[in-house]
């Protein structure tokens, strides 16, 4: 496993790119705690369907319970609304 800080992955981010498109697993730190990842991207990344766990259909649903005028065109809007609301909360 290759690690680097921010400033350094700046600087070597082409080079890192491609050692994580050969397979290498590459980590980002920050104040010498693990961030961020990088990684291949695959066919199965590419989708436009991102996936609701159980426990994310259950807020949806309870959520929605205590709104009903609120309407989303998919469980994935739903889900993407949601995330944007607990991030306003933190």
């Amino acid at each position: 496993m290759i690690t680097r800080s921010i400033s350094e992955a700046r600087r070597q981010l082409s080079a890192l790119i491609e050692l994580a498109r050969q397979g290498e697993d590459v980590v980002i730190i920050k104040d010498s705690k693990p961030v961020v990842s990088l990684r291949p991207v695959d066919e199965a990344d590419l989708s436009l369907t991102p996936p609701v766990a159980d426990q994310q259909m259950r807020r949806i649903v309870a959520w929605d319970r205590k709104q009903p005028g609120r309407k989303f065109a998919s469980p994935e809007a739903a889900v993407r609304y949601l995330r944007a609301e607990m991030k306003k909360k933190r």
